[in-house]
């Protein structure tokens, strides 16, 4: 059948002597050879790798598309890298700070602020000792509370703390 190698090879995606070279070893006679015989020997020789080059070479199906692939994976890559370099220029610019620095300053405040609260009960036993008045308590812990809360809502502190153990 005329043109079986050149189908076969289309079909697979290989150049026709790849196809020719698989027949002749395969020990069939090329100009006899029908078309499913050679798709099949085409198939079984077929590098993934070479098929790619072939296809990026304009030879076989798919040449646009692995080509297109390929410009694509090459401008994603170089995306990539721009972003890095972008980073790393935020980073020493100083705009940009680590997550963990952030994240230890975070914990370290909320533990403070937990040792505050904790420590009310202590603070306001001695103020409250003996009274019996409910409302000159509940006065005494509340401005007790508000001044920890007060204490740890203090933003100047909070960005003082924060520049002293991330951005140094």
């Amino acid at each position: 059948m005329k043109g079986t190698i050149r189908t076969a090879a289309d079909v697979a995606g290989l150049d026709q002597a790849t196809v020719r070279r698989a027949v002749a070893a395969a020990g069939f006679n090329p100009k006899a050879i029908t078309f499913a015989e050679a798709s099949q020997l085409a198939k079984s020789i077929a590098d993934p790798a070479r098929v790619l080059g072939h296809a990026t070479n304009g030879r076989g199906e798919g040449a646009h598309t692995a080509t297109e692939t390929l410009v694509d994976a090459r401008a994603h890559a170089e995306r990539l890298r721009a972003r890095k370099i972008e980073l790393q220029n935020a980073q020493l610019e100083g705009s940009l700070i680590s997550r963990e620095a952030v994240t230890a300053t975070g914990q370290r405040i909320l533990a403070e602020a937990r040792t505050a609260l904790l420590s009310l009960g202590h603070r306001v036993a001695a103020k409250v000792a003996g009274k019996t008045d409910t409302r000159e308590i509940a006065r005494i812990v509340e401005t007790e509370v508000r001044d920890v809360l007060g204490a740890l809502a203090d933003d100047k502190r909070f960005f003082a703390d924060l520049e002293a153990e991330t951005l140094s």
